[in-house]
């Protein structure tokens, strides 16, 4: 049977109940709104085609999810306080379980491994993809976003290169 991909916005819910072992394949496009709101969230000028493209499917009493989510980014620059665009291109896979139980041992395990996956509890059978794309999308971002080539230099300030420095009175009275 050939696995058709649903469009839907990033709203949507899915029964976790659906999900079988042959998966399902899903692309989901933020709306102009949800862009909007996502850009204000982040405190970003600009998001536009942010799409998240994704397989979901059982394995071995877990929900699996692969994919990657893709956006249209203006920042700002943290050098020069200029706005320029970026294409954001993430990897996502994610774990999740209708077990509680599973997801407490995991977060009893005193060996946590940062490169295991978490495995994140399905509330209510359903799975909520809005936060999972905000979640996912905040992750994608750069925290320090520079323009390229553009040059960040440190420059320290000598005393003698600054005219009339109050704390160069200070200077003296620690000696």
């Amino acid at each position: 049977m050939e696995n058709i991909k649903k469009e839907k916005d990033i709203s949507f819910v899915l029964d976790a109940r659906m999900v079988t072992k042959n998966g399902l394949s899903f692309l989901l496009k933020a709306t102009e709104q949800q862009c909007l709101d996502l850009a204000k969230f982040y405190e970003l000028p600009a998001l536009s085609n942010l799409v998240f493209d994704f397989f979901i499917c059982l394995k071995d009493d877990l929900i699996v999810l692969k994919g990657f989510l893709d956006a249209d980014v203006i920042e700002t620059c943290v050098v020069t306080n200029e706005k320029f665009e970026e294409h954001i291109h993430q990897p996502v896979s994610l774990l999740f379980s209708e077990d509680e139980s599973v997801v407490k041992m995991q977060e009893s395990k005193m060996d946590f491994s940062p490169d295991e996956e978490l495995i994140d509890f399905v509330e209510n059978g359903r799975i909520y993809f809005s936060s999972i794309v905000r979640e996912q999308f905040g992750l994608a971002l750069n925290p320090f976003p520079k323009k390229t080539n553009e040059p960040f230099a440190y420059y320290e300030e000598k005393a003698q290169d600054i005219k009339d420095n109050p704390f160069l009175v200070l200077k003296h009275l620690t000696k």
